[in-house]
């Protein structure tokens, strides 16, 4: 949560930071939103009741417990507003036939992020749309940072070395963006302080 409001206040308060959404990645978070808000609900609700059981237990052997979680409960829409305010200040890179048709490229090609067997059109279309925006910016003549942004790790790192994929990493190193796979990794590559 600290790295994610770092790169709140980076992105929507002092402006240290451009933000750019492709409009894949925001359909998918409309999506799935309110799927990832009940599952965090339901794991938040099944830690409580299992600290009240852990209380009675310790209870039972003579410990006074009572463990208090439930402002945790309260913490979910808070973590919803510092993703809104970053999602309100970002640009959108909206999806061409160009690019779409660059994505089924990299789909049948079996490029990273594509999977053989899976239909990867949605990771391959998030893929070029970042490209072509890195792209885009450096002949603009834009030399700071680029981070690419992603926990999904699994279309993207090889399971066996924990590396970027060479095919994905050489098309990163060639537009000069970098890939993160947590928040606290990205506010580290765009050096962003640690949230108070």
């Amino acid at each position: 949560m600290l790295a994610g409001k770092a790169i709140r206040d980076g992105v929507v308060e002092n402006e240290a930071i451009g933000c750019v959404v492709a409009e894949q990645v925001r359909n998918e978070l409309n999506d799935n939103l309110p799927a990832v808000r009940e599952d965090t609900n339901t794991a938040l609700r099944k830690l409580r009741d299992e600290i009240v059981r852990i209380d009675k237990w310790s209870e039972a052997l003579g410990q006074p417990s009572q463990t208090q979680i439930s402002h945790f409960l309260t913490r979910v829409p808070i973590a919803e507003a510092v993703m809104a305010d970053i999602l309100g200040a970002a640009l959108t890179h909206d999806t061409t036939p160009d690019l779409t048709y660059r994505a089924i490229a990299r789909m049948t090609q079996k490029r990273t992020p594509a999977k053989p067997g899976k239909d990867s059109s949605k990771d391959c279309i998030v893929v070029e749309s970042y490209l072509e925006v890195a792209g885009n910016l450096r002949n603009l003549g834009h030399t700071a940072d680029i981070v690419f942004a992603s926990s999904n790790t699994k279309e993207f790192v090889s399971s066996t070395t924990s590396v970027l994929n060479a095919d994905i990493a050489a098309e990163f190193a060639a537009v000069g963006m970098r890939y993160s796979r947590a928040l606290h990794e990205t506010r580290h590559l765009l050096g962003l302080p640690i949230a108070r």
